[in-house]
């Protein structure tokens, strides 16, 4: 293994060359690279500032948008691995409002074949309206003002656009994963803040992994910027979020260090356990990494597990949040990979694709 480290140190050079040209282009406004292997980080670079005048800084904490459903996944295996749950329970087992939905199809609305199970929510192939006018007046009137549990129960009173495990719909927001949060607490009786903080980051010493960040660790929260007629644009100053409300993101509302990243990532080379910490078994781990949708997904060279996609030559499990950070995992190189740049939705995910692309390409060359 001490050659692999040291073919994956020789594939960083490009990588960090690739970040300072697209923050000096104006590209991006700044960015964050890490690589883990064997529990130990062996590559973690920055480039630009977090704000005017402050260095990008190695401990930098970033949303991770869709990213962190891969912690909200955790969190329903860790309900599944009590006893609580189960993967094929109804929905409406633990939110009632779900065993009233109906199916929009071509002779009106018709009832669903099946219930939608929690399997479904976790595959996107539940069949929720998750994008159009109707999805997008029940997620703005929640998203941040109210609860989790509020904004579930108002997409279960949407017709479904399929019946359940007929098709996959991930939408803007992967909406799915918000329902399993309410779900979350609803099983706990925590918030999805309490619950993660409690079962995964302290279990698995994550110091720097919030839903809102304290007030002693907002400076370390970068600007973010959005691209506008090819400029950047000042959209978030440095250590300004999103106000505190009760409804934590189980789509995405992680925010995380580049450090703490890697290793939660962990989490999935290790069968479950990171150190002294046991969170999953083994076989719960293989399942999440494995493609549980087939052709319902119409990614090509993608398939989905639970949290996160894989790709279908490699197997490597990670997905990406916002088009502006990426995690993924590679077993085949025992490897964690991150990157991120505050840059608002839609980011920037050609430049993640880029960035994945030469990394591999390195590996190859060397």
């Amino acid at each position: 293994m001490a050659g692999q480290k040291a073919t994956i140190g020789n594939a960083t050079g490009k990588l960090q060359e690739m970040l300072d040209r697209s923050v000096e282009s104006g590209r991006i406004p700044s960015a964050i690279g890490a690589l883990g292997l064997e529990g130990e980080i062996e590559w973690l670079a920055t480039s630009g500032e977090m704000g005017p005048g402050t260095p990008m800084r190695e401990d930098a904490i970033i949303p991770l948008a869709s990213a962190g459903k891969m912690y909200t996944a955790t969190a329903v295996m860790l309900l599944v691995g009590d006893g609580n749950i189960g993967v094929d329970d109804p929905v409406s087992d633990y939110i009632p409002e779900f065993g009233e939905l109906m199916v929009e199809d071509d002779a009106g609305l018709v009832s669903p074949e099946s219930p939608v199970t929690i399997h479904h929510l976790l595959t996107h192939t539940g069949g929720l309206t998750v994008d159009g006018d109707r999805f997008w007046e029940a997620w703005n009137a929640h998203s941040g003002k109210t609860t989790t549990g509020h904004l579930a129960r108002a997409l279960a009173a949407l017709p479904l656009q399929s019946h359940p495990g007929k098709g996959f719909a991930y939408g803007m927001t992967g909406a799915s994963y918000e329902v399993l949060g309410a779900m979350v607490e609803v099983v706990s009786g925590q918030t999805l803040e309490e619950f993660m903080t409690d079962r995964i980051f302290r279990p698995l010493e994550l110091k720097d992994s919030f839903f809102y960040l304290p007030d002693e660790k907002k400076h370390r929260l970068p600007a973010f910027y959005r691209m506008a007629d090819g400029e950047l644009v000042l959209e978030r100053a440095m250590g300004e979020e999103f106000p505190r409300s009760r409804f934590f993101h189980g789509g995405g509302g992680v925010q995380a260090s580049a450090a703490d990243v890697l290793r939660f990532g962990r989490l999935f080379l290790e069968g479950g356990s990171v150190g002294a910490a046991l969170l999953l078994s083994p076989p719960t781990v293989e399942t999440m990494m494995t493609d549980q949708v087939g052709d319902l997904i119409p990614l090509p060279g993608l398939g989905w597990g639970y949290g996160a996609a894989l790709r279908s030559a490699s197997g490597a499990y990670g997905w990406v949040g916002g088009g502006y950070a990426k995690v993924w995992v590679d077993r085949a190189l025992d490897m964690v990979a991150y990157f991120a740049f505050p840059l608002v939705p839609p980011g920037d995910a050609a430049l993640l694709e880029e960035l994945e692309q030469m990394l591999y390409a390195g590996l190859a060359a060397d």
